[in-house]
């Protein structure tokens, strides 16, 4: 039974909110997404029911121009460096998918990195882009590594009818693009660089945002680091690039609900605020904190900060990755001894453990995880397999039979992963987070790849009943 003062919440028939307040009662430190941390005081103006509105004279239309929304969107461009900026109140998919409309058109051919989130798939398999896979150097395969400048150069002189280039920079353990180089190369051809910023709207605090890069458009969940509440997202076009607000708002409504929930628009225009008043100097004593604990993590010889080696301008200074290797401890393990010492992260593998700190953390939370990586050497955790699988991005290249459209419009089966080798996926196979496919669909699944995927904890496959 939860404290009385949880009551409200607590009933019998209402297990969703039971297990909300049963988190909330635990006061665990979040080293998760949304970057408010449930403390913003920016956002305390929204805490209350009747914020939440819909379309009205005062508060104005979504897709319509002329009113508040389009004041505070063209506040944001002002802020963040962009010619045009819009809102969303569906995540960053949303500005994914308008991205692609507007970047690749309906049919269009575009160069994608193989480390896209799913919305990204799916997108591509609404407008019926014919993707062109942008692959990582697959020689130190962990998961995580991002595609070269060389590579969009290469397959971009390759193939002409490519109309734009899709990268994610930074990926979810904080590894970034070289968007600058892949921007003057892309410029060069013609095509639009098009970034899922989704994880790196502070970037701008560290002169990384790929926008300032030379991106023309950038989709930034601005939820994930920022005081906003969960779904709000901004879609960033650059100064010269060839779209005008009527056709960004078209792509946006083609795609967004008619419903969007008003306190996240405005708690976009409210982290716009925070921003220009105290944001990059927040993050940048952020990122002194969690340089600390990459020190501490180091300093455990049981885990390590990993991605260290990258340049500093290839990395989110914010990002705290734990690698499991160096003590053979699995992310798994490493998760459920920082959950029993009052520390959530953002996600684990066999090999990682993911967290997400932001300027909401307080001292106390950021002085509990420091202790917490310093006593695991007397933490005695059981040695796992922590060797360099990750559920995803496997070290093969599937046979493409269809295209994802074709393959998520034919009929499908639910089959055991045991028995999916050789069948055609009809899903994205992917764990969420990070949300990044290990087979797309349309792909064959080798032996292997449903190997690994049994391994990940899948027991089950979509997949096509015939070809």
């Amino acid at each position: 039974m939860l404290p009385v003062e949880l009551s409200p919440m607590y009933n019998a028939d209402t297990p969703l909110a039971n297990a909300i307040g049963a988190h909330l009662y635990r006061k665990t430190a979040s080293f998760h997404t949304p970057g408010h941390k449930g403390r913003a005081p920016v956002l305390k103006s929204l805490s209350t029911l009747s914020a939440d509105l819909t379309e009205l004279p005062d508060t104005g239309s979504l897709y319509d121009g002329g009113d508040a929304i389009e004041a505070a969107e063209i506040q944001a461009a002002r802020a963040f460096g962009a010619s045009q900026t819009f809102f969303s109140g569906g995540g960053c998919t949303l500005c994914i998918q308008a991205m692609l409309l507007l970047g690749a058109g309906a049919g269009g051919r575009v160069l994608m990195a193989r480390n896209a989130h799913r919305g990204a798939l799916h997108a591509a398999a609404l407008l019926g882009l014919d993707v062109t896979w942008l692959w990582p150097d697959m020689t130190e395969i962990n998961g995580f590594q991002q595609p070269s400048v060389e590579s969009v150069e290469s397959s971009l002189k390759a193939d002409r009818r490519i109309r734009a280039v899709y990268v994610t920079s930074p990926d979810y353990a904080g590894n970034l693009c070289d968007i600058a180089g892949m921007a003057v190369v892309c410029r060069r051809a013609g095509v639009p660089l098009l970034v899922d910023n989704a994880h790196g709207s502070h970037l701008g605090a560290f002169e990384r945002h790929p926008l300032a890069l030379g991106a023309a458009m950038t989709a930034d969940s601005a939820h994930k680091t920022l005081p906003v509440l969960t779904g709000g997202a901004w879609l960033h076009i650059r100064p010269g690039a060839p779209v005008s607000r009527v056709e960004a708002k078209a792509a946006m409504a083609l795609f967004g609900s008619t419903s969007p929930a008003f306190p996240v628009l405005a708690s976009l225009d409210l982290a716009r605020r925070w921003w220009e008043e105290s944001g990059p100097a927040a993050f940048r004593a952020l990122a002194e904190r969690v340089e600390a604990l990459r020190r501490a993590a180091d300093a455990s010889g049981v885990v390590r900060a990993a991605f260290s080696e990258r340049p500093a301008a290839l990395r989110d200074p914010v990002r705290l990755v734990l690698d499991g290797a160096p003590g053979g401890v699995s992310g798994e393990a490493l998760g459920a001894y920082l959950r029993a010492r009052g520390c959530e992260p953002e996600y684990t593998d066999s090999r990682y453990a993911i967290l997400i700190p932001t300027p909401f953390n307080t001292e106390e939370e950021f002085a509990r995880l420091e202790r917490a990586l310093r006593e695991l050497p007397a933490a005695r955790l059981s040695v796992g397999a922590a060797a360099g699988f990750t559920p995803f991005l496997a070290d093969e290249r599937p046979e493409a039979v269809l295209s994802p459209r074709d393959a998520l419009l034919r009929p499908a089966e639910t089959v055991p992963v045991g028995e999916a080798a050789g069948r055609i996926a009809a899903r994205s196979v992917c764990p969420c987070p990070p949300g990044i496919a290990a087979a797309v669909p349309g792909e064959r699944l080798s032996p292997a790849l449903a190997r690994m995927l049994e391994i990940a904890g899948f027991s089950q496959i979509v997949v096509l009943k015939t070809l």
